[in-house]
């Protein structure tokens, strides 16, 4: 039969289970959502949600930075040596796209799960069965081809900004670190805060720090090998029977969002069933989510696994990742609005420009 699983003690699963409850609560009580963020600037300059997100952000980069900088974590041998701009750029925008049509991330659709969402475990099934087969079956040598065209050898240091930048002549490391650290936690941090209106919402704000935090703990909890990540563990969950090895501590984090969710929602008196309401929705929830699980796999994660644990990690990788889902969010939203992809597509291309 062939089922491996990846080595893990049972107090690292229920670490991850517990890490998956804490997001899921404080992702529902605060209606934590990427999408959400960026529809809300684009139709109400409401930055709230999208502030809340750049807080969690900010928070695990210099968590990780600190935990990493005083040898408590050791995450170098996680890092690459090579920069996959094009899987990353073009996955991540897959990614945004298929988060905008299907109504949230994949980390949304477990939180909506957990709420009560039947047409969210449609979402959450068809993203891991896509990622599965993009991580071994039909859709692999095409990832495969797509990494070996958009791959850049550094060579000289693993793919983190401090590690390039730190191999230059007169330059400390540890230094460049902080600099990066100061710029890209501080500003993210600074940035969401600086606002009157968000540091009145006590949700988003908490949730903020709250989500963050759950960052570095995984880094910690997991051995420095995972932090928060779903598109790839879930597809890995329908390869359980084959020879690749799961990642049982981010398994243990995607069954604990759900949970979390549940009971936040039960807290709050905040469960609903929830179905999809006509035929047309179907396919474009279907297709949103397969765009998930194949855009997720080949940018080697999602809104939290490249977003918020990526990075943590000052990656450049993470960076573009999260600059394509972005963009591919505000393409996908467009879409709506024009009617077609296409149209919708110069619609988004002017929205940033």
């Amino acid at each position: 039969m062939g089922r491996r699983l990846e080595t893990a003690s049972t107090l690292t699963a229920l670490a991850g289970f517990g890490i998956g409850v804490v997001v899921g609560a404080a992702a529902l009580v605060s209606n934590f959502c990427a999408l959400g963020g960026v529809a809300d600037i684009l139709f109400a300059k409401d930055w709230r949600r999208m502030r809340c997100w750049m807080l969690a952000a900010g928070i695990a980069v210099i968590g990780t930075q600190a935990l990493d900088s005083a040898g408590i974590l050791h995450v170098d041998h996680i890092l690459l040596p090579y920069m996959l701009w094009l899987p990353c750029i073009i996955g991540g925008m897959l990614f945004g796209f298929g988060m905008a049509i299907a109504g949230g991330c994949i980390n949304r659709a477990l939180v909506r799960l957990g709420a009560g969402s039947l047409k969210s475990l449609v979402i959450v099934l068809v993203a891991g069965a896509v990622s599965a087969l993009t991580l071994a079956g039909p859709l692999t040598p095409g990832a495969d081809a797509l990494a070996r065209v958009g791959r850049l050898d550094l060579m000289v240091a693993p793919e983190a900004l401090h590690r390039i930048f730190g191999m230059l002549p007169m330059l400390d490391a540890e230094m460049v670190r902080w600099v990066f650290t100061a710029l890209i936690g501080g500003g993210l941090v600074y940035h969401a805060l600086k606002d009157s209106w968000f540091r009145a919402t006590r949700d988003q704000l908490v949730a903020g720090f709250v989500i963050g935090a759950m960052i570095p703990l995984a880094w910690l909890a997991s051995d420095s090998t995972t932090a928060i990540n779903f598109a790839a563990p879930l597809g890995s969950l329908f390869l359980i029977f084959s020879e690749r090895a799961v990642p049982l501590f981010a398994l243990a984090i995607v069954a604990g969002v759900p949970v979390g969710a549940f009971i936040a929602g039960l807290v709050t008196n905040n469960l609903a069933l929830e179905t999809f309401t006509d035929r047309g929705e179907i396919p474009r929830n279907l297709v949103g989510a397969a765009l998930m699980g194949f855009g997720g796999t080949i940018a080697l994660g999602c809104t939290f696994g490249q977003g918020l644990s990526g990075i943590s990690l000052l990656s450049p990788n993470a960076m573009l990742t999260v600059a394509g889902i972005v963009f591919g969010c505000i393409w996908g939203i467009r879409y709506f609005e024009a009617g077609g992809v296409w149209s919708g597509l110069k619609l988004a291309v002017r929205t940033c420009v």
